[in-house]
């Protein structure tokens, strides 16, 4: 299907928009009175709808996503570049993009050493926690499989990726769910009443290794967190807690999956948000930023 963009009217766009489009957790009653938002252009930090309405987009793509903003040309004409040479081919095999960037992340990654292309965070999520499973049945006969999540934490839409995340809104309606993720206490100072002590990192991490013990480390192959927890509130961590999660995840070998979907690509003042807290994972997950949508 195609269509002339030329002859294709503003008007015509908004109706298509409303009676064709579903969009993503949005409620669509009021459309049946009222026109959609549509954004369509952009340049720098600024967007215009379809009406000629400006916006200063201080949430980056609506989902913290367009990391270098709108209207470079430059990526632009790379993208086209490559289209024409290569746009596609399975991942089995090689390509100079996948190489060339592979290098050039690990280089802003101390002590990671390879990367695994997927589609979005969600897909990202998904493929570490199979990575987690694969190594339960290498390597402990299948019974460390579990995966905890933290209370708050948000990992993805997809079943599986919901499973691991702490906000039951964003749940609701969608179970039953994948087995073997288990939920521990968040790390929130404002939600708790111990947050004002100077150790409530170390109680919040203490919290998740209760959760552990609990369930049984033999049973637990890795631990999935945002370093700083974004749609749950935007949490930064109290101090000492991601490094005492990271002694903890070694005591009992627990790989240690860090989700970066948000925080990664310099939005925190780094290039990831783990590296503000003098650790170093075991998965990294990203998206978003990584393409600037």
């Amino acid at each position: 299907m195609s269509y002339d963009v030329n002859n294709y009217s503003m008007d015509q766009a908004l109706a298509d928009d409303r009676n064709h489009v579903w969009h993503h957790i949005t409620q669509h009653k009021p459309f049946e009175e009222n026109d959609p938002l549509m954004i369509v252009e952009g340049k720098g930090m600024r967007v215009l709808d379809a009406k000629g309405k400006e916006y200063l987009d201080a949430v980056s793509g609506g989902v913290w996503t367009v990391n270098v903003g709108y209207g470079r040309e430059s990526i632009a004409n790379a993208v086209r570049d490559q289209l024409v040479k290569l746009n596609y081919f399975a991942n089995s095999a090689g390509s100079l993009p996948g190489a060339m960037f592979a290098q050039q992340l690990i280089d802003k990654m101390p002590g990671m050493s390879r990367v695994y292309y997927s589609n979005s965070g969600s897909e990202a999520n998904e493929k570490a926690y199979k990575i987690v499973r694969q190594i339960a049945h290498k390597k402990y006969g299948g019974k460390k499989h579990k995966i905890l999540y933290r209370d708050r934490d948000y990992h993805g839409t997809t079943i599986t990726a919901l499973s691991s995340t702490g906000q039951l809104q964003r749940k609701d309606q969608y179970g039953p769910f994948t087995p073997g993720f288990v939920e521990f206490p968040h790390c929130s100072a404002y939600h708790s009443a111990n947050g004002d002590h100077d150790d409530f990192g170390m109680q919040a991490a203490a919290a998740m290794e209760e959760v552990i013990l609990r369930e049984g480390a033999d049973t637990v192959g890795a631990v999935v967190i945002e370093p700083i927890t974004a749609g749950g509130g935007v949490i930064v961590p109290p101090k000492n807690y991601l490094k005492e999660v990271r002694r903890i995840c070694d005591k009992y070998d627990i790989l240690l999956h860090i989700d970066e979907v948000v925080c990664g690509l310099g939005r925190t003042g780094k290039w990831f948000g783990y590296q503000h807290f003098d650790i170093i994972p075991d998965i990294v997950t990203m998206a978003k930023g990584v393409a600037s949508g």
